[in-house]
């Protein structure tokens, strides 16, 4: 088990230092991409944190957390457009995806009935519920 960890330490660890401080990824995500835990993402860098205080990665990291924040503050400082016509907006895409939901509902259902006639036909078994059963 411990011959496993120090393997994977030595595949993973520069990959995992990369991705989290070069690019900006979130342990989670480190962890979905490579077949690590998250917890030991986690840990990783935090060791590496603390044996790197001043180390160039973690300083670029820091200057990409500032200009996200700088953008996020500029966004915040946009005019925002009236509400309702942003409602209106948002109503009249969420019933065209209603619509398209719908349509797509009514062919299942036909392909579903489609099916069943087929089945019914070359077994010749009944498939659907009778009316009027015995209670």
């Amino acid at each position: 088990m411990y011959k496993d960890r120090t393997e994977k330490r030595q595949k993973y660890y520069d990959t995992v230092m990369h991705l989290h401080f070069v690019e900006g990824y979130g342990e989670d995500r480190i962890a979905k991409i490579l077949p690590i835990g998250h917890t030991t993402v986690n840990r990783w860098i935090a060791n590496f944190v603390a044996e790197n205080k001043n180390s160039n990665l973690i300083a670029m990291q820091r200057k990409k957390r500032n200009t996200k924040s700088q953008k996020q503050q500029t966004k915040q400082q946009t005019p925002v457009t009236t509400p309702a016509a942003d409602e209106v907006e948002k109503l009249k895409a969420e019933i065209d995806n209603l619509r398209k939901a719908l349509d797509y509902e009514k062919l299942r259902a036909e392909a579903y009935n489609t099916m069943i006639d087929i089945a019914e036909k070359k077994f010749s078994i009944s498939i659907r519920k009778k009316r009027g059963a015995k209670q």
